[in-house]
């Protein structure tokens, strides 16, 4: 629940509690509930039950009205003492206005403690009056008058309703009390459960400990910040195994590239220590030589531009050039750069182009750099028979694909999604001894994918590999 929901909860508690507490309190409760305390439950049964209590005295002394003297008698003090008399009221008999009989007692030791605490607290300074709630004169010819009277103590009452008032605000202040450290915990409990999961989770980052998950439920104020925790936790646990793998990679790229520099610079020696040493006598063998040093040193440097190229890729300062381009323009040019690459090895290049002009934005560099790896991938992947490589082009809704299609040894289906994976070299390259960094193809995805297009790889009839690229088509009234 959201604290501002339980705040409005709690105000509007705060105002509605305290008032039915009142009521209830007021509503006899202290009379059911503190009849221990007598002051209470007669306050409450005078003031409730005023005239019942008059007309009750009233009705016991009707039949006595006739014979007067019974109210001087020991069985009437009897029962005025067992009916009449009371912390508040007090049965008086007086004849010839002297006092006979009183039920009145002034002593209060025979009272509980709290009684007796709150009685000699309150009565210091208060005066002891009676007020007659029930009087009846009798005149006796011969002997003089009888007066009966129900008297009512209103210092006592004073002193029951100061001690009501006390315990009554007593009461209602540890009511509210309560209430407030009730609402409080159910406001503040949920926060600090809160702030210590946020906090435990964020020191543990700081820590370097990528792995303790944050699972939070409550849809209150914090989920949204515990989802962005924990989405940074997971990123920055991403972003660590990527920096991890990354760094295993270059290391294998190093390893890999160390390798493969070793062997054409071996060779370029040799040829040139053989140069040297005039055992390329022959015109011939002297340009044997020499294309076999041009070979090696253009695999050298292949291999340089890949380093430099995923360096850059990897810093992301890789920056496009876009120009408008006519796809079909473009491809021609390609096939003209790598047909040559292609024929050297006895292979053929082609081009089937099914749609007429079209526009593509692209960095016609890059763009050129994707078909060279590609190219030059299906040049070192041939198989046996004589390399064909077909590049075809069309056009639909969702734009440009072209696909550029090879017979040479393949990918397994295993494979497949795995080739535009940084350093990956399939199991059939590795057993052909096939050189190469396995960055070729990494490197086309990374290209496409600046573009806002797509690449993927897939088997072709021939047995070899289909790599497919989509290019969105430049429209002039987008752009």
């Amino acid at each position: 629940m959201k604290i501002r929901t339980k705040f409005i909860i709690s105000l509007i508690l705060l105002v509605l509690l305290p008032a039915i507490f009142t009521l209830f309190i007021t509503n006899n409760f202290l009379s059911e509930n503190f009849n221990f305390v007598h002051f209470f439950d007669t306050y409450y049964d005078i003031f409730d039950n005023f005239s019942n209590i008059s007309a009750d005295f009233e009705n016991y002394v009707d039949p006595y009205n006739n014979s007067p003297e019974y109210f001087l008698t020991e069985n009437f003090q009897k029962d005025a003492l067992d009916h009449f008399s009371s912390t508040f009221l007090s049965v008086e008999v007086k004849d010839n206005s002297i006092v006979q009989f009183t039920t009145y007692n002034d002593e209060i030791e025979n009272l509980s403690f709290l009684e007796r605490l709150l009685f000699r607290s309150m009565t210091t300074d208060q005066p002891k009056i009676q007020y007659a709630l029930n009087h009846h004169h009798y005149e006796i010819p011969g002997t003089g008058t009888i007066d009966v009277m129900l008297k009512i103590d209103s210092s006592r009452l004073e002193v029951a309703y100061k001690g009501f008032e006390k315990v009554f605000f007593f009461l209602y202040g540890a009511f509210n009390l309560l209430l407030l450290t009730i609402l409080l915990a159910w406001i503040s409990n949920p926060i600090k459960r809160a702030i210590r999961r946020l906090t435990y989770t964020t020191n543990e980052i700081r820590r370097g400990n990528l792995n303790s998950k944050l699972s939070y439920e409550d849809e209150d104020d914090f989920h949204d910040l515990a989802k962005s925790i924990e989405s940074m936790r997971q990123s920055l646990a991403n972003s660590m195994e990527k920096q991890h793998i990354l760094e295993l990679e270059k290391k294998e790229l190093i390893a890999n590239i160390s390798h493969d520099l070793r062997t054409p610079i071996t060779s370029i020696r040799g040829y040139v220590q053989g140069l040297k040493d005039g055992v390329a006598r022959t015109e011939e063998t002297q340009r044997e030589y020499l294309e076999t040093i041009d070979s090696k040193t253009y695999m050298i440097e292949s291999l340089l531009n890949d380093l430099f190229d995923i360096t850059r890729f990897d810093t992301n300062s890789i920056k496009l050039n876009k120009q408008v381009v006519n796809l079909k323009d473009f491809l021609t040019d390609c096939v003209d750069e790598l047909e040559r690459d292609v024929a050297k090895i006895g292979g053929k290049l082609s081009l089937h182009f099914i749609i007429k002009d079209t526009q593509i934005h692209v960095d016609p560099e890059k763009l050129m750099r994707v078909f060279i790896n590609v190219i030059e991938n299906s040049i070192k992947y041939r198989s046996n028979k004589p390399l064909e490589v077909i590049i075809l082009a069309n056009q639909d809704d969702d734009g440009v694909f072209i696909n550029i299609s090879d017979n040479g040894i393949g990918v397994t289906d295993e494979d497949l999604t795995k080739i535009f994976d940084r350093f990956f070299r399939s199991d059939l390259s590795r057993n052909l001894d096939i050189k190469g960094s396995g960055i070729g193809l990494s490197i086309c995805r990374e290209i496409i994918a600046s573009h806002g297009g797509k690449i993927s790889a897939s088997g072709n009839d021939s047995n070899g590999l289909t790599i497919s690229l989509r290019l969105k088509a430049y429209d002039e009234n987008i752009h």
